[in-house]
């Protein structure tokens, strides 16, 4: 049995989540800035292709996802502004640390440290809005949070090229303290720099505390999540799918776009990234925004209407990817880009929304752990090398054969969402009917 704290303004709750979505950003603009320093670094160092794909790929995928879980175990027992400014300190001292680099070695050692300490982030702040913001708020919180994602890719599509213009056209070619620096190297250390003030304005806005819980909802180990998620896998397994099934999507999509649109329309990567992250910085926030509307609308008492939301999500997703993969000229392909970046990410905020109604508090950082490292394995990591099994296997004879593998993964994902969301949907129906329309119950550990 839970007891909530009352009493927490509304200010003070869009100020914690204000606080946790800057810190997301900056977490996505360094983990993205390195993708646009391929050229400088392979010259600088004289490496492959591979040894960067290793870099900008694997070195950072594999750490993030090694440390989910044990993110999620710290955020369900640790004070969690502390977890969160401690990572966002560590991940800026490893990206300065990039510019006193002198051997390849060191930017991988700096990129896996990135990639460990940005695990941290995301279990610690939806436990804090799970637990600080009002329920009738919530599902707009956490996709104001989700927002994060597109600003933060956005910004350095659209400003991290400039910003190393202008570093190079400064003629920066030292730092304080390490000395002789490439202009790539100057960038980083300023962008790592940022993050460290950053650190510490989690603390800016009170912590809203856990709630009191007894009985079954105390704390747990890895093991007792796995039993709470079987006990209940007729709600976790399909929302389990429909998320990795979408994710899948926009992983594919956004590992293989910038190909696809220099492929198709033989576009620059200057065009692509400034157009495709002005949509990012504007649609996407646009879209996550009225899904946390609709969901706080519809979803105050019924958890049947927030998983609707996300059958809506899953059918347009899937038909708008697909079309988007099938477009044939230039007019065509950044308009049908513009709904997709409108939907692409909601997912997340009804998986978010959902976990936060029905997960005891003291279970919120393992199990949003355990879905982020599942997005990342299945997603990010299965993914992208299935469009391009796709491509060469089904469609080699093709011109067009990589824009039709990623239409035959995503229509096959987004189908397996699609059913997913319409079981989670006619499950939530079925509880209300036989408990009727009671408020969203937190499920125990017994089924």
């Amino acid at each position: 049995m839970q007891t909530y704290r009352s009493g927490k303004s509304v200010l003070a709750q869009w100020g914690l989540v204000a606080c946790l979505t800057l810190i997301s950003m900056l977490a996505q603009i360094d983990k993205n800035i390195l993708v646009l320093m391929v050229g400088p670094i392979k010259h600088d160092f004289g490496v492959s292709d591979v040894q960067i794909s290793f870099l900008i790929g694997a070195a950072f995928a594999v750490a993030n996802i090694v440390m989910g879980l044990p993110a999620g175990w710290l955020a369900d027992r640790c004070n969690r502004r502390v977890v969160i400014s401690g990572a966002v300190l560590l991940w800026s001292l490893a990206v300065i640390s990039n510019a006193a680099a002198s051997i390849f070695l060191v930017l991988i050692i700096a990129r896996v440290v990135v990639g460990g300490a940005e695990a941290l982030i995301s279990p610690a702040s939806y436990s804090l809005i799970r637990d600080g913001v009002d329920e009738g708020r919530r599902a707009r919180a956490l996709s104001v949070y989700t927002m994060a994602l597109m600003l933060g890719t956005g910004l350095s599509l659209v400003l991290g090229g400039p910003l190393i213009g202008a570093i190079e056209a400064a003629g920066v070619h030292s730092v304080p303290l390490i000395g002789a620096v490439s202009p790539w190297q100057a960038t980083l250390f300023v962008i790592g720099l940022v993050g460290i003030p950053l650190a510490f304005i989690v603390f800016l806005p009170k912590d809203p505390g856990r709630p009191r819980e007894t009985g079954d909802d105390q704390k747990h180990s890895l093991t007792d999540i796995v039993r709470y998620l079987s006990n209940n896998r007729a709600i976790f397994l399909p929302l389990l799918v429909f998320t990795v099934a979408l994710s899948m999507v926009t992983s594919g999509l956004g590992s293989w776009m910038p190909a696809m649109a220099a492929r198709t329309f033989h576009m620059s990567m200057r065009e692509f990234g400034l157009i495709q992250g002005g949509l990012m910085l504007v649609m996407g926030p646009l879209g996550l925004w009225f899904a946390g509307q609709a969901m706080d609308k519809k979803g105050k008492s019924r958890l049947s209407d927030v998983a609707f939301v996300g059958v809506i999500v899953s059918v347009v997703v899937t038909v708008l990817t697909v079309s988007l993969c099938l477009a044939r000229t230039v007019t065509t392909f950044w308009v049908v880009d513009g709904m997709v970046v409108l939907f692409s990410w909601t997912f997340m905020a009804v998986t978010s929304t959902l976990v936060a109604r029905v997960v005891s508090s003291s279970r919120v950082g393992l199990i949003m752990a355990l879905i982020l490292v599942l997005n990342g394995l299945i997603g990010q990591g299965l993914s992208p090398t299935l469009i391009a099994l796709a491509g060469e296997y089904l469609y080699a004879d093709l011109a067009n054969a990589l824009p039709a593998g990623m239409a035959t993964v995503f229509a096959g994902s987004g189908i397996v969402a699609i059913v997913a969301a319409l079981t989670l949907h006619r499950r939530f129906l079925k509880r209300q009917t036989s408990e009727g329309n009671l408020p969203a119950p937190v499920f125990s550990g017994e089924h």
